[in-house]
């Protein structure tokens, strides 16, 4: 493929060469728009493993004082970043000034003064046909400029994005879309799949918005976001991350033969015997991912992992392929390509025993290492991911649920080669064979998914089991609420390790207590100021505003994650702060917003309510009143100013997955939101009567009758009793 000079165009649909006339006029437009753009392009270099550069990208200068506009994947999440003028100079970047992951946009802040500025222009006055250019480093091509026109402005992936006629390659992205007056019409985001003279761009109208609800967060603490904790693994090799209890192991580490990447879990194993287990699932079959053990923390270890359809346990004692020896390669039917499969090796002091999903498939009596860690590794180009990784003198357990599908397997098709005789006879009955053969199918696709529905059940009766118990035990424990938010998380997702969770809650204890000056321990309202700067400030937790029906805001592990969250989970996660610090401060559940009380000591006590969805705003009770006003065009009631109970905050958060699912019309998670609810608090009349409704809606009509039967014995207020009378009676 030609490589565009910098300053050639891209004449797009033309039928014929201009005239010499034409050409002319639409170069000297071509280095007016480099002349008066060039200034305040940046290239942004994010940084890869080992402080390398990982690719190149562009910015844009929209303010003097420092802010640059580009595209999230430019820069990366956790990653370093490296930006240059065009002149040379290195500018530092200090923070990342506004995100929005949908939107695909990003803000970051250098440290500069008086840069110059691309003017905003406004996407919404573009048409099809208009003239657009870009400027960026496609290929690695410093500050290049290409010209094309708007193909369309259409919806991708639900997203609005302004389609263009022109070439699009990496390093264009996060560069300016300009108009013919040289002003900011889009962001460049990514080229077509199908031709390389088509892309798209974010319209500058989303930028704008998002300039509007910013959330900075200090370039130290991005790099945090979805890093690996260090006091607990150590990597080396690839990009090791960990969001929502799932390792991501990305890229390949080319600096390794074979690619080899590890991660080792930084806790010293057991005494012999012990056991590590992982469950892990491989985006690439031909590639390798495992379990590593025995590891001295360099090149000698031993792995046991699935790779291109084997199951592989090897000795590792040197970098090449020399001093690695293959102990066992097997095939095994219990291994399922493209799923999570659980691995599990137990080392004793004269063997090694493998197991897949339950199933042991090598017995290794090699001696040659037995002391060092266990943890995870990879191999060539896979991407894996890992979760529920264990260790210890039981580290891992069969799965149930993987064990009886397989069974129900077995039994349809025993795998034994078909004889002649066997071959003839289906061939001379082939309509009975399809029949009886799509039959038995279809049975092992119903078992299959009454087990999956089991399953299910089983783990949504275990959450609200917990969850009871943890809400209604009569001497409540430090935490008690934040470990509850944690398991409506795992209510959706099953591999929320609860435990971990509340150590990242620990952890990030102590580092709000370390930020601390002795001052801030002075008194309360300077304690609760520091939380804040600590809080919103240094960490950007902030209010979901453009995304606020997206789920991950109702998941307290993904709000520490992302730093965005609803009302709820923010004054949640806040509340637990301030506990740690010993403020006594409680929820409010107003309408449409939820604060948090604490009273200041004085003469007399004054009281101040906290906006965490607006970055910890303190309120007066009149200014709270005022607010919630604007919100609901109504004063709250005196009961809404009570101090709000754990369960009717679980509830709360509970509400909003509810909203979720019914908008999305999805009952399965409806259902299961509701019954959770119930377990917790049986009388809520507005659940059970929502429950009542889909039951019948789904045809489940014998629990659909129990709930009007509950309701009708209640006459809880506010529902019409007679009304649910004649719903219980037409399910019969």
């Amino acid at each position: 493929m030609k490589l565009l000079p910098a300053f050639s165009l891209a004449l797009l649909w033309c039928a014929a060469a201009p005239a010499a006339e034409e050409t002319a006029q639409v170069e000297s437009r071509a280095v007016e728009l480099v002349r008066k753009t060039r200034p305040a392009l940046v290239s942004i270099e994010p940084a890869g493993r080992d402080g390398e550069v990982a690719g190149v990208g562009t910015g844009f200068i929209i303010s003097p004082d420092g802010l640059i506009a580009t595209n999230l994947h430019v820069i990366g999440e956790a990653r370093p970043l490296r930006v240059t003028l065009p002149d040379g100079q290195r500018l530092e970047v200090t923070a990342v000034h506004a995100w929005n992951r949908e939107k695909d946009l990003a803000v970051i802040r250098v440290d500069a003064k008086d840069l110059p500025v691309l003017p905003l222009g406004d996407s919404d006055a573009l048409s099809q046909g208009d003239y657009i250019a870009a400027m960026g480093n496609p290929l690695g091509l410093k500050f290049s400029i290409v010209e094309g026109v708007v193909s369309a402005v259409q919806e991708v992936e639900g997203q609005p994005l302004i389609q263009v006629a022109m070439p699009v390659e990496r390093g264009n992205s996060g560069g300016p879309l300009l108009n013919r007056e040289g002003k900011v019409v889009g962001i460049v985001s990514m080229k077509s799949a199908l031709t390389p003279n088509l892309g798209f761009a974010v319209p500058v109208k989303e930028l704008q918005a998002l300039l509007q609800d910013v959330s900075p967060v200090l370039m130290k603490n991005w790099l945090t976001i979805g890093a690996l904790n260090e006091r607990i693994w150590k990597a080396n090799g690839a990009r090791w991350t960990q969001r929502a209890g799932v390792i991501r192991a990305r890229e390949r580490n080319e600096a390794a033969f074979g690619g080899r990447a590890w991660c080792l879990y930084q806790t010293d194993p057991p005494e012999l015997p012990y056991e590590v287990s992982v469950r892990v699932k491989m985006d690439d079959e031909s590639g390798a991912a495992g379990l590593a053990f025995c590891a001295d923390g360099g090149d000698t270890h031993y792995g046991f992992y699935p790779t291109a359809g084997s199951l592989r346990l090897t000795r590792f004692q040197g970098p090449d392929v020399g001093s690695w020896t293959i102990l066992e390669d097997v095939r095994s039917a219990a291994y399922r390509p493209g799923e999570w499969n659980l691995l599990r090796v137990r080392i004793e002091k004269d063997q090694i025993l493998c197991y897949v999903n339950g199933e042991r498939v090598i017995i290794s009596r090699d001696t040659v290492l037995r002391s060092g860690r266990a943890g995870l590794c990879k191999f060539r180009q896979t991407e894996p991911d890992f979760r529920d990784f264990r260790l210890g003198r039981e580290g891992g357990q069969g799965d149930p649920v993987a064990d009886a599908v397989r069974v129900l397997i077995t039994e349809a098709a025993q795998g034994r080669e078909m004889s002649p005789e066997a071959r003839d006879t289906l061939a001379a009955y082939p309509n009975t064979t399809r029949e009886i053969a799509e039959h038995e199918a279809a049975q092992l696709e119903k078992r299959a998914a009454s087990l999956r529905q089991q399953a299910a059940e089983a783990h949504e009766q275990s959450v609200a089991r917990q969850l009871k118990e943890i809400l209604t035990r009569k001497e409540p424990q430090a935490g008690d609420l934040a470990r509850a938010a944690f398991l409506i998380s795992r209510l959706d997702n099953p591999d929320i390790d609860i435990a971990q969770s509340m150590a990242d809650l620990d952890r990030m204890e102590a580092d709000l207590k370390a930020f601390l000056t002795e001052d801030d321990r002075y008194a309360p309202d300077k304690t609760l100021r520091a939380l804040h700067r600590w809080m919103f400030i240094d960490n950007g937790f902030h209010g979901g505003y453009e995304d606020m029906n997206n789920r991950a805001n109702s998941y307290l592990n993904e709000v520490i994650d992302d730093r965005e969250g609803l009302p709820i989970t923010l004054c949640l996660l806040h509340r637990e702060f301030a506990s740690r610090l010993g403020l006594k401060v409680t929820g409010r559940n107003f309408q449409g917003r939820c604060m948090n009380h604490l009273q200041l000591p004085g003469d007399p006590p004054r009281d101040v309510y906290i906006d965490a969805f607006d970055r910890g705003n303190i309120l007066t009770r009149e200014e709270a009143v005022d607010l919630l006003y604007k919100l609901n065009e109504d004063v709250p009631g005196e009961a809404e100013w009570e101090p709000v109970s754990d369960i009717d905050t679980i509830l709360r958060m509970l509400n909003n997955l509810t909203a979720n699912a019914t908008a999305a019309q999805d009952d399965a998670r409806l259902l299961r939101y509701l019954n959770v609810a119930l377990e917790i608090a049986p009388d809520a009349a507005t659940q059970r009567l929502q429950r009542l409704l889909v039951l019948a809606r789904t045809g489940q009509k014998e629990k659909a009758r129990a709930d009007a039967a509950y309701i009708i014995a209640q006459e809880p207020p506010g529902i019409d009793t007679l009304r649910v009378l004649e719903l219980m009676q037409s399910l019969k």
